[in-house]
């Protein structure tokens, strides 16, 4: 079995969401993947490829992460991407460096990130 690379979310933060969480509010679902690595790699970029002010800071086989700039005040998020090619599923985790609470922008992102990768 494959072991996810990134951390749970901060239990005490509502800044954050996790395909590998499991309380209500962290928790999203892992999409299922039946394309090669290398396939779900090229998807994860063209739909990165539509959100604004994204830089892929590091990159591995089975592993991407991404960073979100908000549009005024600069403020980074970290997107991580893993590939679980043992049990079929691209997790994926969405965190704000900074702040409590995060208007579920977050989850918003990934919502949007989901239906890109979908479309692909």
């Amino acid at each position: 079995m494959d072991k996810v690379p990134f951390k749970h979310c901060p239990s005490n933060k509502k800044n954050c969401v996790s395909t590998i969480d499991l309380t209500s509010y962290h928790r999203i679902s892992p999409i299922p993947i039946e394309e090669s690595s290398e396939r779900v790699k090229e998807k994860i970029h063209v739909a990165l490829a539509h959100f604004d002010q994204t830089e892929v800071k590091e990159e591995t086989p089975k592993y991407i992460h991404a960073v979100f700039s908000t549009k005024f005040l600069k403020f980074k998020d970290d997107v991580e991407f893993y590939i679980d090619e043992y049990n079929h599923l691209l997790h994926i985790r969405s965190a704000s460096r900074l702040g409590y609470y995060d208007f579920k922008a977050n989850r918003k992102r990934i919502d949007r990130f989901k239906h890109l990768f979908h479309s692909l």
